[in-house]
């Protein structure tokens, strides 16, 4: 009887098994170039940029998948980011797209019609953008290095309000925040410059750059912000910019 007992528990399947363990399939949200679409009353959509210079709109569909409804015409580069905010004042989100060959695009969310690009030939490359209003003018600005040079411009009527006299940034990242504890936001390039917002002061010119992906996090209770920086897609560094230096989290 004994025998028997052991054989049946060995034979018995695990009460936990690896087949039951959830298939990580990585994070879309980490993505530059995919985002959700505000949904209404219809299906889930999403918006993608791609490498040969397209946007494709997919809808949901049962069972979980996605179904391509849409797919502009080529953009002029490769596709490098892709927003969706209410870019010039209309109380109405549009898509914002960029690509590496320096143009800049606005889309109807609705019905995917183009609203607004730039020229042609207003600047030759793009290696980072992003949005926001950093004047408090109540309108976004879109800040972006372009040709060497940080560039801001109005996101409503379309054209440019200052540009660096550096002509040597090349950041892939731009982040926007109050990183020295001033009370006023900085433009936190990951190549290591840091711009006051609203003056474009140059604060600091680091060393050393901030890694290839950032995020800013009050690591130690001071209520200033640090820059955590990402390097080789996995080592972290922290930056004090109010000190100016690497920040130790040892006590």
């Amino acid at each position: 009887m004994l025998t028997l007992i052991l054989c049946a528990i060995l034979l018995a399947p695990p009460c936990i098994q690896a087949l039951d363990l959830p298939a990580y399939r990585g994070d879309l949200e980490e993505f530059d170039n995919l985002l959700h679409l505000p949904s209404g009353e219809g299906p889930d959509r999403m918006v993608l940029g791609d490498n040969n210079g397209r946007i494709h709109i997919y809808e949901a569909r049962d069972g979980g998948s996605y179904t391509e409804v849409w797919v502009s015409e080529y953009l002029e580069g490769s596709v490098s980011g892709v927003f969706v905010v209410d870019i010039n004042n209309d109380e109405l989100d549009e898509i914002v797209a960029y690509t590496d060959q320096g143009r800049i695009y606005y889309l109807d969310i609705m019905d995917y019609t183009l609203i607004w690009s730039n020229s042609p030939n207003e600047y030759r490359r793009i290696t980072s953008l992003t949005i926001g209003d950093i004047d408090d003018d109540e309108q976004p600005e879109l800040v972006f290095c372009a040709d060497g040079r940080l560039i801001v411009y109005d996101g409503r009527d379309q054209y440019e309000q200052w540009r660096s006299d550096q002509t040597d940034l090349t950041a892939h990242q731009i982040l926007i925040g109050d990183v020295d504890g001033d009370g006023e936001d900085e433009i936190v390039l990951n190549d290591g410059y840091i711009f006051d917002a609203r003056f474009f002061d140059l604060e600091w010119q680091s060393p050393e750059p901030f890694g290839e992906r950032m995020g800013l996090l009050d690591l130690d209770e001071d209520q200033i912000l640090e820059v955590i920086g990402e390097f080789q897609g996995r080592y972290l560094r922290i930056f004090d910019i109010d000190l100016r230096r690497e920040k130790s989290l040892s006590r």
